[in-house]
């Protein structure tokens, strides 16, 4: 039985973009390797460029949908047919670096923690050898990484760079769902089962050039609007657990919240206290945990609030925020002109 299954999955890939992602799959310096591609109902060019190479290598095994299934459904029938060990997802456009098997398989092997693991990878339009982007996440300790799932503010696995140790998928029956609903989010959406099953990892090396344009637009432009309703039914379904209504300006909150500097807003605070509040009673996460990092997050939004303001009084309100309820209230009546009542 081969050491790695790649998982992938092909719905009419352009042609030169397929022969240069199988070209990469067959230019691995691991060679313990098999191919699992799962043809989505398309009898075109793809399909006859798949065919071609799966009679000249044995390694490629090409397995066809009658009719289309759509991606998270072909997924799941790929990982039924996997044989490897690990099982390395992959898209039919994008491109492997040579060792990335290699690297990839010795991280698992020595971390047998790890359950599933994503890399880095760099991003590319038209010019493989131009990255427009670079995607370098670092793991956070497993508590945190599944609170910061909770938010998704930050892409800490990226989807096609994953491998799976194919014996966790199958003990805890791990499939990527196949509910429209997280249509264009089926990656984060499984990532937040499989964090409750098992830890994750990342190989802190670029192992894959990632096709960030399909068709002539960004994916990320193109889907933007879908990607957004799919993210937010995801995050929905996570925040039910912690009995707590997520709506359309929480939500905007959620995704603002770990990712980079933004304004000064004291619903930032009013919605981590909640969170906080809710966790503490059903007890779903670490809270000192989600604690410090929240803590961690109002600090830089206030002292970001303090920078951008000019108004002095409005840097003092920022200031009070991170004081406990009592000295507040006192500074705040001071602020105001109003003397503290003798006890």
């Amino acid at each position: 039985m081969p050491v790695v299954s790649f998982l992938m999955s092909n719905y009419k890939t352009p042609p030169a973009h397929l022969r240069r992602a199988l070209d990469s799959i067959l230019e691995q310096t691991m060679p313990d390797f098999e191919a699992v591609i799962i043809n989505d109902g398309v009898k075109d060019e793809s399909y006859e460029m798949l065919s071609e190479y799966a009679a000249k290598d044995e390694r490629i095994r090409l397995i066809e949908n009658e009719r289309n299934l759509g991606l998270p459904a072909s997924l799941n029938k790929g990982i039924d047919a996997c044989r490897g060990k690990y099982i390395a997802r992959m898209d039919t456009d994008d491109i492997c670096l040579p060792e990335r098997l290699k690297l990839q398989t010795e991280y698992m092997d020595t971390h047998p923690d790890v359950m599933f693991a994503g890399a880095w990878a760099d991003v590319f339009d038209e010019d493989e050898n131009s990255p427009y982007a670079h995607w370098q996440p670092v793991m956070c300790p497993q508590e945190e990484y599944r609170i910061r799932l909770l938010f998704s503010g930050e892409p800490l696995l990226v989807h096609p760079t994953v491998v799976f140790r194919a014996s966790f998928l199958r003990e805890n029956g791990l499939r990527y769902s196949e509910d429209p609903r997280y249509r264009y989010s089926e990656d984060y959406e499984m990532w937040t089962r499989c964090a409750d099953c098992g830890a994750a990892g990342i190989l802190e090396q670029t192992v894959l050039k990632y096709r960030g344009v399909q068709n002539g637009e960004r994916i990320t432009v193109k889907h933007a609007a879908e990607m957004e309703r799919c993210a937010y039914n995801t995050q929905k379904k996570l925040f039910t657990r912690l009995h707590t209504e997520l709506t359309e300006d929480t939500f905007r909150l959620n995704l603002r919240l770990l990712a980079g500097r933004k304004p000064y807003d004291i619903r930032y605070k009013q919605w981590m206290d909640l969170l906080l509040r809710r966790n503490k009673k059903y007890n779903l996460y670490d809270q000192k945990i989600m604690k410090r990092l929240f803590h961690e997050r109002w600090y830089s939004i206030v002292f970001y609030g303090i920078a951008a303001n000019k108004s002095l009084k409005n840097r003092l309100r920022c200031v009070l925020t991170l004081y406990p309820d009592g000295y507040a209230r006192m500074l705040k009546a001071m602020l105001s002109g109003k003397k503290r009542k003798k006890p």
